[in-house]
């Protein structure tokens, strides 16, 4: 069966025979390595196969670069039955976190007493990491010091499939219970949509837990995050932005991985540094753990915007941990504390702390630090994942980035069912890091000529790369430039035209965003550019997309 369009799905015989094919020719490149992980695959064996360990300090390069790409056609795949029941290990994983933040938080309220200890190692270092983080975070912003902005995502109010600011501007405010006291002075940031609201009479207000939900993760199991009230997403932004731009100027980077990645390059090389990965890292973030770290008047401060219950189903749960995946101050936070965690094993054994680099639950430290920041860790509530931390050997990953001896052997990933831009995926992939052209013929056969056009790397996955035939751009060339095009897919978003009472403040919320839309702030787009008049009519984006088209790429060389 050949295709015909770019966001066709492949039907699952030739997706599972193509993949099938593609990995046991990855497993019988890497030799006697690989053959265990083939029998698996022959035998249709997915949970044996993604279950065996490589131990990277016996594998060649090509062994591993060829086992790892097998095994990511089906890792992370959410439409494989491996016989888990991925919801279950999620919720096994939320309450095991809950459980380990009250044991922390038990033992950070018995040590503010003075009834227990940790060992002095480990005191020390918290002694440093304070007093880091609170240098870094410098004084508590005030609201007018905050961009406030509604994220992409959903709310209490608003699911997935309608975010946009529209649909939350049309709602009736909510807000946790801790952000209630001053949810009037937060309203008062956007006059205008305070003013509408309270055009009807006093001003509404709706108190709401956060709704715990379960998303894919991998073939495994799925992975919880909490969505938060509407109000308490705008603040969480702004102060997620804030602490962002604080940690900037400390030297703390958290929209640059390339750090990381850097870091993680020479750790695989010379074995000077180790990359660390934790398990459930946000889940096992302990308010009093926030307490002990950050300055007082940090943690009340961020105490007003948390979410501290939620509902899990019909339980409603007063949350031990401080903040989860879906509060927009958490991966700043988190990152704060882990960087400061890390900087303080270095002080305190002497170590250069230039090296130390943290994005999110990624850390680097030198390789010397690895054991005392994994006992601090512990020691604080955190759980290193071994499978993914790596102080000895040729390997090192952090941020998407895998080093085997310098080399990038990162594997392209699968996480649902095959479409045809999913081949296209993959076939650039392959032109690009493979020699061997076995795969991308395979590809290319499966492909309809009328879909098969190619361009030039580096402007994304919407065209094969290859040999392509150049076109005089006659719309340059008329005023004067020369330069070529070349035809490539994307995607249509899907725009609402859908009325909302939140259409009276939509275009002053957006003068608003566009006014601090900048980088020093990291605003991103949405609510500025998804927001235009059609047809004499107002339309937002909300996400997903509808069909494709295709469009015509001006470059200036023809190479």
């Amino acid at each position: 069966m050949r295709y015909t369009r770019w966001d066709q799905p492949v039907a699952e015989s030739n997706s599972y025979d193509l993949l099938k094919e593609a990995a046991l020719w990855h497993f019988e490149k890497a030799g006697s390595a690989g053959s265990p992980f083939a029998d698996f695959l022959r035998r249709g064996d997915f949970r044996s196969l993604l279950s065996l360990d490589l131990d990277y300090s016996e594998l060649s390069l090509d062994e591993a670069r060829h086992i790892r790409q097998g095994c990511a056609f089906f890792a992370k795949r959410k439409d494989i039955d491996l016989g888990f029941d991925r919801r279950a290990v999620a919720l096994r994983k939320f309450r095991a976190s809950e459980v380990k933040c009250r044991e922390t938080n038990e033992i950070f309220r018995l040590r503010a007493q003075g009834k227990f200890q940790l060992f002095p190692r480990t005191e020390r270092v918290l002694y440093h990491a304070a007093r880091k983080i609170s240098s870094m975070l410098g004084k508590v912003p005030s609201l007018t010091d905050l961009k406030l902005r509604f994220g992409p995502g959903a709310t209490t109010q608003v699911q997935k499939r309608m975010a946009s600011a529209r649909e939350k501007l049309g709602h009736t405010p909510a807000c946790s219970s801790e952000l209630s006291p001053i949810a009037h002075l937060v309203l008062d940031e956007m006059p205008a949509w305070a003013d509408a609201l309270k055009a009807a009479g006093p001003l509404p207000l709706e108190i709401h837990s956060g709704k715990v939900v379960f998303v894919p993760k991998s073939a495994k199991e799925e992975r919880s995050v909490m969505i938060e009230p509407s109000l308490n997403t705008m603040c969480q932004a702004g102060i997620g932005s804030y602490m962002a731009e604080r940690l900037r100027r400390a030297g703390v980077d958290i929209r640059d991985q390339t750090r990381n990645q850097r870091l993680a390059r020479k750790g695989s090389v010379d074995g000077s540094l180790a990359t660390v990965d934790l398990s459930s890292a946000s889940d096992t973030i302990a308010t009093e753990l926030v307490y002990d770290l950050l300055p007082p008047e940090w943690f009340f401060f961020l105490s007003r915007f948390r979410t501290g219950s939620a509902m899990l189903g019909k339980e409603v749960l007063r949350l031990e941990k401080f903040s989860s995946m879906g509060n927009g101050f958490t991966f700043p936070l988190e990152t704060a504390i882990f960087y400061a965690l890390a900087f303080g094993v270095c002080v305190e054994m002497g170590l250069p702390v230039s090296a130390v680099s943290a994005y999110g639950d990624d850390i680097i430290i030198p390789t010397a630090g690895f054991d005392l920041l994994s006992q601090v860790l512990a020691d604080t509530g955190f759980s290193v994942n071994l499978e993914k931390s790596f102080s000895k050997g040729p390997f090192r990953e952090s941020c998407g980035a895998d080093y085997y001896l310098g080399v990038d052997i990162r594997p392209v990933y699968l996480k649902d069912r095959l479409f045809v831009w999913d081949l296209f995926r993959l076939h650039n992939h392959y032109v690009e890091w493979w020699l061997d052209q076995t795969i991308p013929e395979m590809i290319l056969s499966l492909l309809d000529p009328s879909i098969r056009i190619f361009g030039p790397p580096g402007y994304g996955d919407g065209h094969l790369v290859g040999d392509w035939v150049p076109r005089r751009s006659l719309k340059h060339s008329n005023s004067g430039y020369g330069g070529f095009v070349f035809d490539t897919f994307t995607r249509k978003p899907i725009r609402s035209f859908r009325k909302s009472k939140g259409d009276r403040v939509l275009p002053t919320y957006s003068i608003y965003l566009r006014e601090y839309g900048n980088d020093e702030w990291g605003v991103p787009s949405i609510g500025v550019s998804d927001c235009r008049y059609e047809r004499g009519e107002l339309s937002v984006t909300t996400p997903g997309f509808r069909g494709i088209k295709r469009i015509s790429i001006y470059v200036l060389s023809a190479r």
